[in-house]
């Protein structure tokens, strides 16, 4: 029981410092999850073709442009581990290097990515009702992709240094906002127009232009005595190349990551409508647990990238540790949430009106994905939390190989196996996807007890500090 002592809860980088730094992260991690929850079950009363077209269509959409907010997001561990070291001016610095590569990536995501992913979805084999709704979608969605970007380099300078609080409240406004524009624009409520599916992508694009110009004006608003965010403007070509260095790994790995996953989404379409939906449903369901476990890896990045910036790399191991013993007992929790109430939980999504796809057949279905999501969310904690360590630490290169290898090597051809050859039911396919996550986060893990992430240098650091040596038994998990 050492993990209970009391040191764990006091001392630096213990549980209390660690939920300091991640309730507001998890805040707007719920609030994100009350959004796209509000937004599902918007378009679910709308249309159940119209809830299976949003998320083959969302992750395209977020597939798109993930490697450039991934690499752009990775400010985050710079700003931390600057900070750590206590050199403020490169903590801002940094933020402005990627916001001048954010309006690049912008540009990029704006003309080019529309197109493409309209051609992507038009080639995905699915019926032509749920193809047409993708595509309106996806084209709402595409420019809230540039303004995520741009606001992802001043947000950093916020939660790289554990002010986690005003990241939060941008954007819990932001989602409040778009849930408002989701009921105005789907429903066509308050003179709007009824718009649809069409409707809630373009609520999201309009949300995300109102956080970006809040962060904007919060960081150039600062005490510029002490905290110069409007000096040090100029671009450096020397904080480009560390921010390409590490982050870019970073963006590949998401990139390569989530694209296997929304091939594997357009490849579940293929089963039939049914199963779409009872997929796309039971994602929806799983994010209100999964959104607060990004927060809490978002907070293990931070706060381990403090310590090691601070050359405290034993307290910096023992934080992931900790870390992962709190989301592993509230996916334990969540699990058990599964177990017990999927119907009540699946039927949240039921449409209003009698709909060309048969809802029995989603509750069927959809209870057992839901108890399979309960399983691979424990070892998703494991993945994300140990990740989020590794990313603190600039290991995003092993990070991104053991991502490519698992997902194009093993999840993809798994999946076209059972679709195409053995011709598998969707649980089946889920039951693979479950193995697949246990294998992939004992990699991860792996990785992180191998310490090789001790000898990564990003930034200058502080002179070694005394430590109190880090035992096996301190970071057991």
């Amino acid at each position: 029981m050492n993990f209970l002592k009391s040191e764990n809860f006091t001392e630096p980088g213990g549980y209390r410092q660690i939920l300091k730094v991640a309730y507001p992260l998890i805040i707007l991690s719920a609030s994100h999850t009350i959004m796209q929850f509000v937004d599902r079950q918007f378009l679910a009363s709308n249309s159940t073709e119209d809830v299976a077209a949003a998320l083959p269509g969302g992750i395209l959409y977020f597939a798109m442009f993930c490697f450039f907010m991934v690499t752009i997001n990775f400010t985050n561990a710079l700003v931390a581990q600057f900070f750590g070291a206590g050199d403020m001016t490169s903590c801002v610095r940094s933020c402005w290097t990627g916001f001048y590569f954010a309006i690049f990536a912008g540009g990029l995501i704006v003309f080019f990515v529309p197109p493409l992913g309209k051609y992507i979805i038009q080639a995905g084999g699915h019926s032509p009702a749920i193809v047409s709704r993708e595509i309106d979608y996806f084209m709402a969605l595409a420019p809230s992709g540039a303004f995520m970007c741009m606001g992802a380099a001043f947000f950093a300078f916020f939660s790289g240094r554990g002010k986690t609080v005003y990241v939060a409240v941008v954007n819990t406004i932001g989602c409040a906002l778009n849930i408002l524009l989701d009921y105005l624009l789907i429903f066509g409520h308050w003179g709007c127009p009824k718009l649809g599916i069409y409707g809630a992508g373009f609520a999201t694009s309009l949300a995300s232009v109102f956080s970006f110009l809040c962060i904007l004006i919060i960081f150039l608003s600062g005490n510029q005595e002490l905290l110069p965010t409007r000096k040090y403007r100029a671009f450096r070509l020397d904080y480009l190349k560390k921010l390409f260095s590490f982050g870019t790994p970073a963006g590949i790995q998401v990139l390569c990551d989530v694209g296997a996953f929304t091939m594997v989404i357009f490849l579940v379409g293929h089963i039939s409508d049914e199963a779409l939906a009872a997929t796309t449903i039971t994602l929806a369901i799983n994010q209100i647990v999964f959104l607060p476990l990004l927060g809490f890896a978002d907070a293990t990045s931070i706060i381990t990238g403090q310590f090691i910036g601070m050359n405290k790399l034993n307290t910096a191991e023992k934080c992931a540790a900790r870390a992962w013993r709190i989301v592993a007992l509230y996916m334990c929790l969540a699990g058990a949430v599964y177990l017990i109430w999927p119907e009540a939980l699946l039927k949240l999504f039921r449409p209003e009106n009698k709909n060309a796809i048969e809802f029995g057949d989603i509750l069927r279905d959809g209870a057992v994905l839901l108890a399979l999501a309960g399983f691979y969310n424990f070892f998703d904690a494991t993945k994300f939390i140990f990740m989020g360590a590794l990313r603190g630490a600039g290991d995003t290169r092993a990070v991104m190989f053991i991502a490519i290898s698992f997902s194009w090597g093993v999840m993809v051809p798994g999946v076209l196996l059972l679709i195409f050859v053995f011709k598998a039911s969707v649980v089946t396919v889920w039951v693979f996807l479950s193995i697949y996550v246990v294998f992939e986060s004992t990699m991860m893990l792996w990785r992180f007890r191998s310490g090789h992430w001790r000898k990564i240098e990003m930034v200058k650091r502080h002179p070694a500090e005394s430590e109190v040596p880090v035992s096996r038994s301190d970071i057991t998990i």
